[in-house]
C-alpha cells in the first residue's frame, strides 16, 4: 500500500465539517430526536463527494496533514453519539487509514536512516492508526452482518462471499487498514499471521469491484505482489497486471502506479533502467491535470523524488549503472 493511493480518497470538506459540528453542539441542549437528526445529516454529508474537493484537489501535503487530525477526532465525537451510523463509521475508517498511510508510515520510512529510535516510534503509531481504522470498517460492516468479525477470523472465504458491491468501500478500507499496520510492525508475529485475512478482503472487493475509486484496489495489489519474493507468495508477473489495469483506469493520469511499480517490482529485480523509467514517467504527469488527484499526485512525485535521491542505497550496482 502506498500513500499517493490513499490520499486521493475522499474526505469531507473542513468548513463544512466545522460548521455541521458546532450545529450539533449547539443541539447538545436540544431534544434527542433533533440532536440525532442533526448528526445523522453530518455524517450523510461525509460520504458525499462533493465535500472532499478542498482535501484532495489541495497541493499542499502539509496543511492536510495539520489539518486531519481535527478532522478524526470529530469524526470520534459524533460516533459517541451515533455509533452504528454506517456512512460515518465508513469516513472515520476512511480517515484514519488515510493519515496513518500518507502521513505517519511514510514519514518513519523516510526517518529511517538517520533517525531509527524516531522512526520506530512511528512505526508503532501508525500501526495503532491503521488498526483503529480498520477496526471502524469492521464495526460498520458488523451492523449488517451479525459477528462478521468472529467469523471473519475463523472462516474468511466462507463470510466474504455473503457480502456485496455496497460493501466494498467498507472492504477496502478494512483491508487496507489492517494489511497497513502488519506492514509498518512485520515484528509482531500474531499480526503478520493475521495478513491471510487482509488479503481475502481485498480480493473479494477486487472481485466485486475492480472499478472502485479508478482502480485504488489493483494499485495496491501492485505493492502487494511486487514487494514480496515469490517463496513468500508474490509474483512480479502479477504485479505488472494489475499495474497494467491501474494505468488503463486512471488513463495514464495518477503517478502512484508507476511509482508503486518502481518502489516493489523494479528495486526486487535490481533493474535501475526499470525503475529510473518509472519514475521520470511519474514525475512527467501533471499534477494539475485531474484535480481530483492533485493531492494524490503531489505526494506520489514527492515519493518519486525521494526514491531517486536514495538510489544508491536501494542498488547494489548503482555506481555501475550510472557509469
Amino acid at each position: 500500500m502506498n500513500s499517493m493511493t490513499l490520499a486521493s480518497r475522499k474526505l469531507p470538506s473542513l468548513t463544512t465539517c466545522i460548521a455541521l459540528f458546532l450545529l450539533v453542539l449547539l443541539l447538545e441542549s436540544g431534544c434527542g430526536t433533533l440532536r440525532g437528526a442533526a448528526i445523522r445529516d453530518v455524517a450523510d454529508l461525509f460520504s458525499d463527494p462533493s465535500g472532499s474537493r478542498v482535501f484532495v484537489e489541495d497541493d499542499d501535503p502539509e496543511l492536510i496533514r495539520d489539518a486531519l487530525p481535527f478532522v478524526l477526532k470529530m469524526y470520534e465525537t459524533l460516533l459517541a453519539s451515533e455509533p452504528e451510523d454506517r456512512n460515518l463509521l465508513l469516513a472515520t475508517a476512511n480517515g484514519f487509514v488515510t493519515y496513518a498511510n500518507a502521513f505517519v508510515h511514510a514519514e518513519a520510512e523516510r526517518s529511517e536512516e538517520f533517525d531509527y529510535r524516531r522512526a520506530q516510534h512511528l512505526r508503532q503509531r501508525a500501526t495503532k492508526l491503521y488498526l483503529r481504522g480498520r477496526n471502524y470498517a469492521l464495526a460498520a460492516l458488523t451492523l449488517d452482518y451479525p459477528d462478521f468479525e468472529t467469523k471473519l477470523q475463523k472462516d474468511p472465504q466462507w463470510v466474504l462471499q455473503d457480502l456485496s458491491s455496497k460493501d466494498v468501500p467498507l472492504l477496502f478500507w478494512a483491508a487496507a487498514g489492517w494489511a497497513g499496520a502488519i506492514s509498518a510492525d512485520l515484528n509482531n508475529m500474531s499480526l503478520v499471521a493475521e495478513l491471510p485475512i487482509a488479503e481475502a478482503m481485498m480480493r473479494r472487493a477486487l472481485d466485486l469491484d475492480e472499478d472502485f475509486e479508478s482502480g485504488t484496489i489493483h494499485e495496491f495489489f501492485i505493492a502487494y505482489e511486487g514487494s514480496r519474493s515469490e517463496a513468500m507468495g508474490g509474483s512480479a508477473e502479477r504485479a505488472c497486471e494489475h499495474f497494467d489495469r491501474a494505468v488503463a483506469l486512471t488513463r495514464g493520469k495518477k503517478a502512484s502506479p508507476y511509482v508503486s511499480l518502481a518502489s516493489s517490482v523494479a528495486v526486487r529485480k535490481q533493474d535501475f533502467k526499470m525503475f529510473k523509467d518509472l519514475l521520470r514517467k511519474a514525475l512527467a504527469i501533471d499534477p494539475n491535470a485531474m484535480p481530483e488527484w492533485r493531492l494524490a499526485n503531489t505526494l506520489a512525485h514527492e515519493k518519486a523524488r525521494w526514491l531517486l535521491d536514495h538510489s544508491p542505497q536501494l542498488f547494489l550496482d548503482y555506481e555501475e549503472t550510472e557509469s
